[in-house]
């Protein structure tokens, strides 16, 4: 018992009944209920950066980035700095963030759990790429080396941009949209399942085309083409001599093709 609570003691500190201590009390109960509160508020709220970075072989780096739920935006540099990096912002729920270099340089970077997270990767310009994310869009712009970039549900596919020999975009509910030039023996290939294909060539482009879409149509801009098969859902035909392949396709979207001028 404290001294001051007992009859006979001297009178030390701050008897039972004062204001001062009734507002010593109450100060001391609100602390104990803000920090009670307090962890569960900052977890609903709080953004987590994480981030690292790797060296990669100048020229033949490989970067391979999944994600469960939330956009990969890929940003590529032409500095001669042969160097990988990232930052993972959580959005929401639980996630862990795990990445890593194989023997052969290979960079992963993978999201696991629940979570909502923004990833931000900052790419060498002639580097691999190969991006999955399960619900959420792909980003990338101004890059030259391989793309392999996929949608597993509902999301986007942006390219744009691009001087790449290989590019794959395939998506299931989203769009599938690239701008840029088309490298001589290169291959494009664009695919959705419910959601429009609309790819933007120069002018000049130089290629040979498949495009076909069951549910939806084609509108193929005003190249100079030369049709080899051309159906109502379907078209195969040839821009100049042929020195590309571009192939897209849509169960139930639409397709575009546009001349830039």
């Amino acid at each position: 018992m404290f001294e001051w609570m007992k009859a006979d003691s001297p009178r030390r500190g701050l008897p039972a009944g004062s204001p001062d201590c009734l507002a010593f009390i109450g100060s001391f109960l609100f602390s104990i209920v803000i920090l009670s509160i307090l962890p569960v508020r900052l977890e609903a709220v709080q953004i987590q950066p994480a981030g690292r970075s790797f060296q990669i072989i100048p020229g033949k780096g490989e970067i391979e980035v999944t994600n469960q739920i939330g956009t990969i935006r890929i940003i590529s540099t032409n500095t001669r700095v042969d160097r990988v990096s990232f930052v993972a912002r959580q959005r929401s729920g639980d996630s862990r963030i795990s990445s890593g270099q194989s023997a052969s340089g290979k960079v992963t970077i993978e999201v696991g759990g629940q979570g909502t997270v923004e990833l931000e990767v900052v790419v060498p310009a002639p580097a691999r790429l190969d991006l999955l994310t399960y619900k959420g869009n792909i980003e990338v712009t101004n890059h030259t080396g391989r793309i392999r970039a996929r949608v597993a549900s509902d999301g986007d596919i942006l390219l744009t941009g691009l001087r790449s020999r290989q590019v794959e975009g395939h998506c299931h509910y989203g769009r599938v949209y690239f701008s840029g030039e088309l490298i001589d023996q290169g291959s494009y290939r664009l695919k959705s399942f419910t959601g429009e294909v609309e790819a933007s060539f120069p002018r000049h482009a130089d290629f040979k085309l498949s495009a076909s879409t069951h549910l939806g149509g084609l509108e193929l801009g005003d190249f100079p083409l030369r049709y080899d098969r051309q159906l109502h859902d379907m078209v195969e035909a040839v821009a100049g001599s042929g020195r590309s392949q571009v192939y897209l396709w849509t169960q139930e979207g639409r397709i575009r093709l546009h001349r830039q001028w």
